[in-house]
């Protein structure tokens, strides 16, 4: 139900240009929880919801191929994702605080979220407020597109979209 993203850097690497974009975070924030790690030492384990009972939709704001689709990704609609979220992000605490991680220095970052400093660090409460504010979707998850002829499939065996003229799926997310 989880998936662990290891990597060798923080999610600000570049200085905090693609994650305040991606996440449109504010200078508080960017500037309490991001900057004081762009030029230290870091590693980043994100735990991801493989099988969300939650589920948004996107649908078209124009006829205009340019114009932006409108996003809503209805995170979090169902409680049980938080509890596995919460339990991912356990986890990856504990993967830290193993002698492997410990040896090489690794230590958890344990600055609050701004807008969650109401609840006790690490409590189920802290963690849900936390993912609340700090939640994205994320490009490595395969299988988001199922394949076949039954009504919930979004793709054909050719691969082509279902209800959609000239469209096809041709990558990962078509595979079980």
């Amino acid at each position: 139900d989880v998936q662990f993203h290891f990597a060798p850097s923080s999610v600000n690497s570049d200085g905090g240009e693609q994650i305040r974009k991606i996440l449109n975070l504010r200078d508080r924030v960017y500037n309490t929880m991001y900057k004081p790690l762009v030029e230290a030492e870091t590693w980043t384990i994100l735990p991801l919801l493989l099988r969300p009972k939650s589920s948004g939709w996107v649908k078209l704001k124009s006829k205009n191929p340019l114009h932006y689709p409108v996003i809503e990704p209805n995170y979090f609609t169902h409680r049980e994702d938080i509890d596995v979220l919460i339990e991912g992000i356990r986890i990856a605490f504990n993967v830290s605080n193993t002698k492997a991680f410990r040896k090489r220095g690794s230590r958890p970052l344990l600055t609050q979220m701004p807008g969650c400093r109401k609840y006790p660090f690490d409590t189920d409460e802290y963690w849900e407020c936390a993912m609340r504010h700090f939640t994205f979707t994320i490009y490595h998850p395969t299988g988001t597109c199922k394949m076949g002829v039954d009504p919930d499939a979004v793709v054909d065996p050719r691969l082509r979209v279902y209800g959609v003229k000239g469209l096809r799926v041709i990558d990962a997310s078509i595979m079980p």
